[in-house]
């Protein structure tokens, strides 16, 4: 049993490591993400639960004094744990499924006047960092604008895999002629 609860602790304690890399990299709080962490920490509450019936753990039974230090001592740490965990989830939520990684980009303009440096995950769709730049420089929204990484004209509506942008790239952002 004892075990059993150091396992799950371990897994909590992973799970908690990628969080706080996640605030390192500058990740932050959005709406989708708050509903997933919401239900991330059910899906533990079931997990606690699911583990309190394998091992028999029923609070409302009390087999001997023994039993009860050690269902009470179990308890603590695994509320002191989940306790813990909210906390952090509430300030750094990041969900990376498998084949996700975070990157660093930097954005330039032609003319020079525009420098944006962001981080997001090899999976996001390109039209949505361009949503993001132009947020912080909405003079450019104004205009329509082509993006260029690697000498290869990035496809918008691709992901950043699909355009073949990697950690550390530098995209340049032009205005179109017309």
């Amino acid at each position: 049993m004892e075990n059993d609860l150091n396992e799950i602790i371990k897994k909590y304690k992973i799970f908690n490591n990628n969080i706080i890399d996640a605030k390192y990299f500058g990740i932050y709080i959005n709406e989708n993400n708050k509903n997933k962490l919401i239900e991330i920490n059910k899906l533990l509450n079931n997990e606690i639960k699911s583990f309190y019936h394998s091992q028999n753990i029923n609070e409302n039974i009390d087999n001997s004094d023994k039993d009860n230090s050690n269902k009470d001592i179990i308890i603590k740490k695994l509320n002191d744990e989940i306790d813990k965990l909210k906390e952090k989830l509430s300030r750094y939520p990041l969900e990376l499924s498998k084949g996700e990684e975070l990157i660093s980009l930097i954005f330039n303009s032609l003319e020079e006047n525009m420098y944006f440096s962001i981080i997001c995950k090899n999976t996001e769709k390109f039209v949505e960092l361009e949503k993001k730049i132009y947020n912080v420089y909405p003079k450019y929204s104004q205009s329509n604008n082509y993006f260029m990484a690697n000498g290869i004209i990035v496809d918008k509506n691709k992901s950043l895999n699909e355009n073949k942008i990697k950690n550390n790239d530098i995209i340049m952002l032009a205005k179109n002629i017309i």
